[in-house]
């Protein structure tokens, strides 16, 4: 209340009442509905009212159109809010009061934080004005309503469905592994399939290494066991369909819009059998738990979601057969053109993830500039914690004095008489302040609760200057949990420019494979010089006495990569097929011949063989300065055919078979 009158008195002393309007609408087809037009008519006619005879002035409008309420983050609504936290904004006004969200949480803590500030809220429709004596138990109120309303839109749009699921029959869809409905249609036990499920149990529990799902599905597949569809089991099908059918329940989502077109859902759980004993149950998840850290390193990827293809669409970490890559997920999105995914080829993690976090490491130098980052992440946070403290304190303060003006009250009631009615005053006042102290406390818990949020994230902007301080190295000592911080922190974006060169996606040539690993250079032409010192190492046959050509051939092959079949019928090989060359070549590798003849020509020219693939080029942004643009910032990470670097060095060369 304190608080109130003080602003009120400094707006009144002012000049100019400086006005901000707000206006949401959940859906694109509500923009010009009761959207956006009738809720600004509606504030400026309140502000006409309100406000008359006092000078006032609009000093912008906030909109969020196609938004919904239950997203505690809106750009405009963070908008106003940092104008009214600047002392931008003396009053803000909502068409009402679910224009600023859908649940009590969310609007408790927006209008708490922007009154604390000194600024006054209200609405259009008259219900709320935070200089009115009433204010705090309006607001309540009218929250509660707000997110009543969301569970009875609800019930009013799924009807029979959701009815028959609440009183626990079976709404819609298969019931899970393990389960069939009887003739009543309730839940009861499968007996085939639990046979499936104690087999599986049986190899999982007592395998004395840590069994993966694939493994497992091998396994029952092995034994005759099939899927109901009677198609074989899959490892990542068959863990889901196992762990469904332990839980002893299912649940039911069931979906709606209200009014706005929020998305309305609620949930719930029908009770099933279990197929197994609690015992063996607990011990099969010990045991599938015990598989699943066994590859759990893999199961996160750095730069998900934030590798841009070629054709627009973001990538995400996968496992394929040959390592982990990013993919693109343009395939998956509707309208998507297919032909703009012939560039669109898996990047291999380690090495993309090596050439984005090196440029990241050159942002870390500067630790007045990241700490002025970290500190614009957190914003108003340390400022909203330490006012929720004071809160905290206050309420403490109050609840106290409640308490003890409770006792004081009832004892002196009880001390001025044995009137008959005095036994129902004494419950009456009872009642009376209970409900106050109640009141008090449910405050007491939303504010815990908002600075729990607020300290959780102070918390993980300490661990990260933390890191960062640590030592010199410190990108190189940061967790994935720190990494993952750091990008959000940077707001990193990758955009892949161009194709760079493909992973070879067929069998790999032995001998160019040699090359790679041992790091030896092929020689870069065959000159007579040259032929005189390995003549006499290369063997031919009856048939192909000459095999000049054919040395020259593989030589040329391997600077290139190109296929072997390309030199079928060449006149260097004498018109043979490219299979006779194949077994010639193959011959000299295996005998030693060719590494005997490689070192006699050690002395002259040489280049190494291409590598098995080449990362595009990729333009790094994020927001390294609040004053420069993310353009100007960029950094270009060009991997180029002979392993170009980037100007600050941050690209490893990738010459590492996928």
């Amino acid at each position: 209340m304190g608080k109130n009158i003080v602003a009120r008195e400094r707006r009144r002393v002012q000049s100019i009442v400086r006005v901000a309007i707000y206006l949401r609408v959940s859906t694109s087809q509500q923009l010009e509905g009761y959207g956006l037009k009738v809720q600004e008519e509606q504030c400026r006619a309140w502000l006409a009212y309100a406000l008359r005879g006092q000078k006032h002035v609009v000093v912008d409008v906030y909109v969020d159109g196609g938004v919904s309420g239950k997203l505690a983050n809106r750009d405009n609504l963070d908008r106003l809010t940092a104008d009214v936290m600047g002392g931008k904004v003396d009053l803000v006004v909502f068409g009402k009061l679910d224009r600023i969200g859908r649940t009590t949480k969310n609007i408790h803590r927006w209008v708490y934080d922007v009154t604390g500030q000194g600024a006054r809220v209200a609405t259009a429709d008259g219900r709320i004005d935070s200089e009115d004596d009433k204010f705090g138990i309006q607001l309540s109120l009218l929250a509660y309503m707000a997110e009543v309303e969301h569970a009875l839109i609800l019930e009013r749009t799924l009807g029979g469905r959701m009815q028959k699921a609440a009183t626990g029959g079976w709404p819609l869809g298969e019931p899970p592994f393990g389960i069939m409905l009887g003739a009543d249609g309730e839940p009861v036990l499968n007996p085939e399939e639990v046979k499936q499920i104690e087999a599986y149990a049986a190899f999982v529990i007592d395998s004395p290494e840590p069994v993966t799902q694939e493994d497992a599905a091998r396994h029952l597949n092995a034994i005759g066991y099939a899927q109901r569809n009677g198609k074989p089991w899959a490892g990542g099908n068959l863990g889901r369909r196992i762990e469904a059918s332990l839980r002893g329940y299912v649940e039911f989502v069931f979906a709606g819009e209200n009014e706005d077109g929020d998305p309305l859902t609620t949930t719930f759980r029908v009770d099933v059998p279990k197929p197994l004993a609690e015992e063996r149950i607990e011990q099969l998840c010990t045991a599938i738990n015990r598989g699943r850290r066994a590859k759990g390193k893999h199961s996160r990827y750095l730069l998900s979601n934030r590798l841009i293809s070629v054709c627009g669409a973001h990538r995400t970490g996968g496992t394929l057969a040959t390592g982990r890559y990013y993919r693109c997920m343009g395939r998956r999105v509707a309208g998507e053109a297919a032909k703009s995914h012939d560039d669109c080829w898996e990047l291999p993690v380690e090495d993309v993830d090596a050439a984005v976090w090196s440029e990241i490491e050159g942002l870390l130098e500067d630790r007045t500039k990241l700490q002025g980052l970290i500190a614009k992440w957190l914003g108003s946070v340390p400022d909203r914690a330490a006012s929720y403290r004071r809160r905290l304190a206050e309420l403490d303060e109050q609840l106290e004095k409640k308490r003890s003006s409770r006792k004081r009250k009832i004892a002196l009631l009880l001390a001025s008489g044995e009137d008959e009615d005095d036994a129902a005053l004494i419950e009456e006042l009872k009642a009376e302040l209970n409900q106050q102290e109640e009141a008090l406390l449910q405050e007491r818990s939303r504010v815990e609760d908002w600075l729990g949020d607020a300290e959780a994230q102070e918390d993980r902007a300490g661990e990260l200057l933390h890191a960062v301080d640590r030592t010199d190295t410190a990108a190189k000592n940061f967790t994935l949990d720190q990494k993952l911080d750091l990008l959000e922190l940077l707001d990193v974006q990758i955009q892949i420019m161009d194709r760079g060169v493909p992973r070879h996606k067929g069998l790999m040539d032995p001998i160019t494979e040699w090359h790679r690993k041992k790091g030896i250079p092929v020689p870069a032409e065959l000159t007579d010089e040259m032929w005189h010192k390995v003549e006499g190492i290369l063997s031919g046959t009856r048939q192909w006495k000459d095999v000049r050509g054919a040395f020259d051939v593989m030589l040329e092959k391997l600077r290139t990569a190109n296929p072997w079949n390309e030199y079928s019928g060449c006149e260097r090989i004498g018109g043979r097929t490219y299979a006779s060359l194949y077994r010639r070549v193959h011959h000299w590798f295996d005998s030693g011949e060719y590494e005997a003849a490689l070192e006699s020509l050690r002395p002259y020219p040489a280049a190494h063989v291409p590598p098995l693939y080449v990362l595009p080029r990729m333009l790094v942004t994020g927001a390294v300065d609040p004053k420069f643009t993310a353009t100007q910032v960029a950094k270009v990470c060009d991997q180029g055919r002979e392993g170009t670097r980037s100007r600050r060095g941050g690209c490893p060369e990738n010459t590492a078979p996928a």
